[in-house]
């Protein structure tokens, strides 16, 4: 990601030309089936009328701040009565942030499903993804969100604005402000135009920028640039 750039040439002192930006490339995943995903909501105690808050990471707080987007949903509970936050991934912080939502009395809104191989089928049950990080060098989940064509709710971090649009396919916040966080879930909530629009807009920008084949074609160019000079 350009963040990465940014730390070679200006942190390590890498010359500029002995560094090429190739963002990453992301799989997309085959939409699972309608059946499918009303099982999972069953299986989950999901009803249609829940409006679902996802996020997927790792459990490590100090990095991925979960426990920022637990904080921001008593906010948001109490402006969405049907309000849900899954959470997928497992790590070494998942006692802690149980912990967490049950001393704020959310434990009742929140899933923790654990380490998931295959995280597809989930981003189909979410109305929004939130990536809370402290720090991010670029963020595969945000394409992946952006693939299942969500709306994007994260902190302006890292590699973060190079992958997402602010105010296009996401809204950007201070990191370590769960009352920004809320705020933006709310808005979104309200405005389910709003939702499909950054929705369409991020699956458009993954399937353009972020895309398997886009970068093999940029890696290609890249090692035949090195041959061709090379060759000189």
């Amino acid at each position: 990601s350009p963040a990465v750039e940014i730390y070679l040439t200006e942190k390590i002192g890498l010359a500029r030309d002995k560094v090429s930006v190739i963002p990453n490339g992301v799989s997309e995943k085959k939409r699972p089936s309608v059946e499918s995903t009303i099982n999972l909501r069953i299986k989950l105690g999901l009803t249609e009328k829940d409006f679902v808050i996802g996020t997927v990471g790792r459990l490590f707080d100090e990095c991925k701040r979960i426990s920022d987007i637990i904080k921001a949903m008593p906010i948001v509970v109490s402006e969405i009565e049907n309000a849900k936050l899954l959470v997928v991934g497992a790590g070494p912080d998942e006692s802690y942030l149980q912990n967490l939502a049950k001393s704020l009395g959310i434990a009742d809104r929140i899933l923790f499903v654990g380490y998931q191989a295959e995280t597809r089928q989930f981003y189909e049950i979410m109305n929004v993804f939130v990536l809370a990080s402290a720090h991010e060098a670029f963020g595969l989940v945000l394409v992946e969100a952006m693939f299942a064509r969500l709306p994007v709710v994260a902190t302006r971090v890292g590699g973060v604005p190079g992958v997402v649009d602010d105010g296009e396919t996401a809204i950007l916040c201070d990191p370590f402000s769960p009352n920004q966080l809320a705020n933006h879930i709310v808005m979104f909530f309200r405005n389910p135009i709003m939702r499909e629009n950054f929705g369409l807009a991020g699956q458009k920008k993954a399937v353009k920028e972020f895309s398997e084949k886009r970068y093999v074609g940029d890696i290609d160019c890249l090692y035949q640039s090195l041959l061709g000079k090379l060759h000189n």
